[in-house]
């Protein structure tokens, strides 16, 4: 489950996982409720991949959701929260809305 909103120019996601094993379980048995990861955006995100590769950071969860494709890098021990990075591709109009517009 996922409501998303905008403060200025930083979007907010809240997350709720409902079905199978996520990094979003893992983080709630470890920690309770809380900020999960923090989020910029890249154009080319397979050569941002690999710089951070070089550093010895890696992929512990990636996915792609219509046009846009994300990646949970194991930043956690580093900067104390899961760094993501993505390419801000074109996703289909949600469901719905709330309030409705």
């Amino acid at each position: 489950l996922l409501a998303v909103t905008w403060a200025g120019g930083v979007q907010i996601e809240l997350m709720q996982p409902l079905t199978g094993r996520s990094v979003y379980d893992e983080f709630l048995e470890k920690k309770g409720e809380g900020l999960h990861h923090i989020k910029l955006y890249y154009e080319d995100c397979q050569k941002a991949l690999e710089e951070f590769k070089k550093k010895g950071i890696e992929v512990i969860q990636s996915g792609k959701f219509d046009e846009d494709e994300f990646y949970y890098l194991d930043t956690e021990a580093s900067l104390g929260t899961i760094y993501e990075i993505g390419n801000n591709g074109k996703i289909r109009e949600p469901e719905r809305r709330y309030p409705e517009t």
